[in-house]
C-alpha cells in the first residue's frame, strides 16, 4: 500500500484516528501541565518543610492538587476510546473525528494551563500555611478555584464523547 493509501485509510475514510490523536493530546497535555504544576508547588513545599517538617500533613493535599488534571486527562482518554468503541473498530465518520481532535486539544490546552497556574496558586497557599499554620483550612481554597476549570473541561469532555457517540448514561 502506497502512503497516499495509507493516509486516506486513516484519515480520510475514518474519523477515529483523528479522535485518537486528540485524545492522545489531551493525555500529553494534562500530564505535561500536571508534572509542571507539581514540581512547583513540590518545590515550594520541600523548601517549607525543611524548615517546619511538623507541616507535612498540611501541606500534602497543598502540592499534591495538580496531579488531578493528569488523572482528568488519563480518564478522558480511555473512557473516550471505549465510548466509541475503538477496540472493537467502531466507525465514525470525518466530521465528528475532526471535531472530536479540535475539541481534546482545546481540552487539553486548559489542562495544561490550569495545573500549571495551580501549581503556582498551591505555593503561594504553601507560603501562608508556612506562616501561619491555623490557616491551611482555608489556604486551601486559593488552588481549588482554578481546579474548577479543570473540572468544567473533564466534564465537557466526558458530554462532547457522549453526544458525538449518541449513547445515553
Amino acid at each position: 500500500m502506497t502512503f497516499v493509501g495509507l493516509l486516506n485509510e486513516f484519515f480520510f475514510a475514518n474519523g477515529m484516528s483523528w479522535m485518537v490523536i486528540g485524545l492522545f493530546c489531551c493525555l500529553m497535555l494534562g500530564g505535561l501541565g500536571s508534572a509542571k504544576g507539581l514540581y512547583i508547588s513540590g518545590n515550594q513545599m520541600a523548601g517549607t518543610l525543611s524548615e517546619k517538617p511538623d507541616l507535612f500533613g498540611k501541606l500534602l493535599v497543598l502540592m499534591a492538587l495538580p496531579g488531578t488534571q493528569g488523572v482528568y486527562a488519563f480518564v478522558l482518554t480511555f473512557a473516550g476510546m471505549i465510548i466509541l468503541k475503538f477496540n472493537t473498530g467502531g466507525e465514525l465518520s470525518v466530521l465528528k473525528g475532526i471535531v472530536l481532535f479540535f475539541s481534546f486539544i482545546f481540552i487539553g490546552m486548559v489542562l495544561y494551563l490550569s495545573a500549571i497556574y495551580q501549581g503556582k496558586n498551591s505555593a503561594a497557599a504553601i507560603n501562608l500555611v508556612a506562616k501561619q499554620p491555623d490557616k491551611a483550612g482555608g489556604a486551601i481554597l486559593i488552588p481549588a478555584l482554578v481546579e474548577t476549570y479543570a473540572l468544567l473541561a473533564f466534564v465537557a469532555g466526558f458530554v462532547l464523547l457522549i453526544f458525538i457517540s449518541g449513547s445515553t448514561l
